[in-house]
């Protein structure tokens, strides 16, 4: 998040929440709940390629404020602990894991599966002490333009707004 205020960061959270609901309802989605807890936040009715069919598809969301244009430290930051408990990748249940870069207007969507192997296959740095004051909350640094052939990118369109 990067606003260091808990309150702060849950509001943008929702609003990435809201950004690729209205992202995946663009290519036929449709919204069937959203969810407080940390298995995942969205959960949507994908349209199967090729079919007239459906699948129930979750996904887990992150927001992103602290890279910006006058600021990119050109990572992905993926949490794996908070306030001494395992959170983001290590707990999520979501089929996809979800960073919105709001200052970029992209969506950078990986399969949860796929983004633990990607972890688990590479020496991605660190960070301690993310998060709002207190949290200590734990994430990797992924470097974003090196690893992006594992991820679809998705830019925003300016008339997606809330």
């Amino acid at each position: 998040m990067a606003n260091y205020n808990f309150e702060k960061d849950i509001e943008l959270g929702e609003e990435g929440e809201y950004r690729v609901r209205l992202d995946l309802e663009s290519v036929g989605g449709k919204f069937i709940e959203d969810n407080k807890d940390n298995s995942h936040d969205l959960i949507m009715k994908m349209p199967l390629r090729g079919s007239s069919d459906y699948k129930l598809v979750s996904y887990e969301i992150k927001t992103d404020v602290f890279c910006r244009p006058d600021f990119d430290t050109g990572n992905v930051f993926i949490e794996f602990e908070s306030r001494g408990k395992n959170s983001g990748i290590t707990v999520t249940k979501a089929e996809w894991f979800v960073t919105y870069f709001k200052h970029f207007r992209e969506m950078w969507y990986i399969k949860s599966d796929n983004l633990r192997k990607l972890i688990s296959d590479n020496k991605f740095r660190v960070h301690n002490d993310s998060g709002d004051l207190g949290s200590n909350t734990k994430g990797y640094l992924i470097p974003r333009y090196q690893f992006k052939k594992y991820f679809k990118v998705r830019v925003i369109p300016k008339n997606l707004t809330k």
